[in-house]
């Protein structure tokens, strides 16, 4: 054979070629090899083409034909097609179309280094030289790409799917956080209820590292529709890239077993040892109700002042309780986020078919941390803000985002700010049955305020008064809450490590609060005769 006759810079083509012809991938690796040996031997043997490609196009066209005959003469059962039995005239079909859909489905799931140079090759039909210069990498490093992803796709190609439940039956993700949201709502506005691709990405790599391949075989969609979806979640610091390139979730995702891990015990507490949490709480609202503040307010005000008061009293002895275990984690610490918040980030995953609301007899106990909305210079109030503890005494789910807004309205329903004078969009007040509907308004004479609504120094006072009898109750509540953080907490899985401890142990008593304040009203000894919603909510203002 003359050296001039260098078959190897045709191995690509020719298999290229043979991709083109079958449309499978298998096939195409057989007839290329059959076609490079046939063309081998004739050289051997001292043929000598003028056009050595057309003349290797030619052996190739022959054992194409080769192939389809022996296809259709031969009948075949792809048991990688067809995972159930079927009959045997029915093998002979022509499966060509699935082959092929099966081998662009292979390609879509193929990470973006190997999937930009075979689309590039076998799409488009790019030469090895051309795909190395627009992609400005070496020819070699073209090769091996193409390497490799003939191996995932012919592998992908054989093995039957193992799409995971995630694909089919997707769980839910709801997003929460401690501390302060991100100037646009992060990390809440990162993955919206309707973003279930978002939701079970954060899912799948929570509890190991992995490949944006391995998530989009587990959801079964293209990793092009993975990858930017992965992108904007380690930017928006959820997820994060090891060394290696795998993603993971950054964050706690609390399962509906983590979430009742000690719900009942937490019950049995409140239940059997109500009298060291109410004897304490009692007095101080007896204390409560003597200010002045607190006897200005209407009648419906003061019922929302005590509410109030109570949840932040005992949420804080709870929490003082949990700090022994976890140690205090001070606003110092929370993290400095690139969208200028000071968040961490928790989620709650829920099984395809439930969610939250199928868990009201668990979630009537639960607490959502005091959030704040703060608004200055606003007409005559240099300070103004609402404060607030999401209940499920409250109703309906407040819109957090509107509430700036909302917070503003109050104070000019405060103030006895006409209609007309309002410095507020007509759209924001046309929300006003929605406001009175969770207890926030009401429609006397005139729509008015119905939610406490004190001064700066007056919060202060009543923080101070809370914090007081909180360390009251812990002290006396210590001995039955410590046994309780002893199990149930959450374990997290090893690559995981910017958790705050006392995120794992969040659920372990943050339902005893809320189990106090029912027994009380159950015993008449609190809001007797007060009728829901409930929110607890105040106004705090400080004029100019």
């Amino acid at each position: 054979m003359e050296e001039n006759y260098d078959l190897g810079k045709y191995v690509d083509r020719l298999y290229s070629a043979a991709v083109k012809k079958t449309r499978d991938a298998q096939a195409a690796q057989d007839i290329a090899q059959e076609t490079f040996l046939a063309a081998l031997s004739q050289l051997s043997r001292g043929k000598k083409p003028d056009n050595l490609w057309a003349w290797l196009l030619t052996i190739i066209s022959n054992k194409y034909c080769d192939w389809l005959r022996e296809k259709y003469n031969r009948p075949q059962i792809s048991f990688e097609a067809y995972p159930l039995e079927i009959a045997r005239e029915e093998a002979a079909d022509d499966d060509s179309a699935e082959k092929l859909e099966a081998i662009r489905r292979e390609l879509g799931y193929l990470g973006r280094l190997h999937r930009e140079v075979m689309i590039r090759f076998y799409m488009y039909g790019q030469t090895v030289d051309r795909i190395a210069r627009d992609l400005q990498i070496p020819a070699g490093t073209v090769k091996s790409r193409l390497n490799i992803g003939r191996r995932h796709v012919r592998k992908g190609v054989t093995d039957m799917e193992n799409y995971t439940r995630q694909s089919y039956a997707p769980d839910t993700l709801h997003i929460a956080c401690s501390g302060g949201e991100g100037l646009n709502h992060e990390p809440f506005s990162l993955v919206p209820d309707s973003d279930k691709l978002a939701q079970s990405i954060l899912i799948l790599a929570y509890p190991k590292p992995l490949t944006e391949t391995e998530l989009a075989r587990a959801l079964g969609v293209p990793a092009a529709f993975v990858e930017p979806v992965t992108e904007k979640l380690v930017q928006g610091e959820l997820m994060k890239r090891t060394d290696g390139g795998k993603v993971y979730t950054d964050f706690i995702i609390y399962t509906d077993k983590d979430r009742k891990a000690t719900f009942e015990k937490q019950l049995a507490i409140a239940e059997e040892h109500f009298g060291l949490f109410w004897e304490e709480m009692e007095q101080g609202l007896g204390k409560l109700r003597g200010k002045s503040w607190y006897q200005r307010q209407t009648e419906h005000a003061r019922a929302k002042l005590e509410l109030h008061f109570c949840v932040k009293t005992l949420m804080n002895a709870h929490i003082s309780v949990r700090d022994e275990v976890t140690g205090a984690m001070p606003w110092s610490k929370y993290p400095y986020r690139q969208d200028g918040g000071r968040w961490i980030a928790m989620g709650m995953q829920y099984r395809a078919g439930s969610g939250s609301e199928s868990e009201e007899d668990f979630w009537k106990y639960g607490v959502d941390g005091e959030t704040g909305f703060e608004e200055r210079n606003f007409r005559d109030a240099r300070y103004l803000e609402g404060r607030g503890y999401g209940t499920f005494l409250g109703g309906q789910h407040v819109d957090y985002e509107r509430m700036a807004q909302y917070v503003k309205w109050f104070y000019e329903l405060q103030e006895k700010i006409p209609v007309e004078e309002s410095a507020l969009s007509a759209r924001l007040l046309q929300d006003a049955e929605s406001l009175i509907e969770q207890g926030f308004l009401r429609r006397a004479e005139s729509l008015e305020l119905d939610i406490p609504a004190i001064s700066r120094a007056e919060y202060q006072e009543e923080c101070s008064l809370s914090g007081e009898y909180a360390e009251k109750i812990a002290v006396r509540i210590r001995e039955v809450l410590l046994p309780i953080f002893e199990s149930g907490y959450v374990r997290l899985p090893a690559h995981l490590k910017s958790v705050p401890k006392w995120q794992q142990y969040m659920f372990c008593g943050d339902s005893v609060p809320m189990a106090v304040i029912y027994k009380a009203m159950e015993k008449g000894l609190f809001l007797d005769g007060v009728k829901e919603p409930l929110p607890a909510f105040l106004m705090v203002y400080d004029k100019a």
